[in-house]
């Protein structure tokens, strides 16, 4: 499993919260928004920035773009810029779950505690984010508490059962916790949702895995 810890979206700390919301925009925007999210799930960078691009010279503030571009950013280890559109969403909505979780993220490697505080007092107020279960996973990941994260990446997965990354690290954390059997079932049912649902993980780590922990 150590090997595997790269390989879990813990490694994007900008990218754990996730990125994409649906909302009621126009049709042609909507069309756009949806059109980029695919390209996204292809992995077709380039086409989903393209996308997001174009939905923002018509709605500058537009949440779902922003958070799009971000997560390319953070694909391409462009930090910063990843930092600057998480905060131009919070201009906009100080409380949104996707872009704080991002951050904190971001900015918490190198203060854990105060990033784990941060994240429990957004859990308070909002008990059902995914994205904030995520990235308290990540963050328990990164420290080696198996235990906690595990917890917490079953919580995100709980509230977004059909996210591949949510699910593919809770088999990480069912792996560093040796319990084999349960954590190649979750190997399973992350490669089966990142057929339909584009995952960050690596597919051929996790079927590599599978193999190791056959009995």
């Amino acid at each position: 499993p150590e090997r595997l810890r790269s390989s879990t979206a813990s490694s994007l700390p900008g990218e754990t919260a996730g990125v994409f919301r649906t909302g009621n925009r126009r049709a042609i925007q909507n069309q756009t928004l949806n059109q980029a999210y695919e390209a996204w799930q292809a992995n077709k960078l380039d086409d989903a920035q393209s996308g997001y691009e174009e939905v923002l010279r018509s709605d500058a503030r537009n949440p779902d773009a922003l958070l799009g571009l971000a997560a390319i950013a953070i694909r391409r280890s462009q930090f910063e810029r990843a930092q600057d559109l998480y905060l131009r969403v919070l201009e906009s909505d100080p409380s949104d779950a996707t872009a704080q979780a991002a951050l904190i993220n971001l900015r918490g490697q190198n203060d854990t505690g105060s990033s784990e505080s941060r994240l429990k007092i957004l859990l308070a107020s909002q008990p059902d984010s995914a994205v904030l279960h995520f990235a308290l996973g990540n963050l328990y990941a990164r420290q080696g508490r198996w235990r906690e994260a595990q917890q917490a990446y079953f919580q995100a997965y709980a509230a977004d059962p059909d996210n591949a990354d949510y699910i593919f690290n809770v088999a990480v954390s069912l792996d560093h916790l040796r319990q084999s059997k349960l954590a190649a079932q979750y190997y399973r049912m992350a490669l089966s949702a990142a057929a339909t649902r584009h995952g960050t993980f690596d597919p051929q780590a996790a079927e590599q895995r599978i193999l190791e922990l056959q009995p």
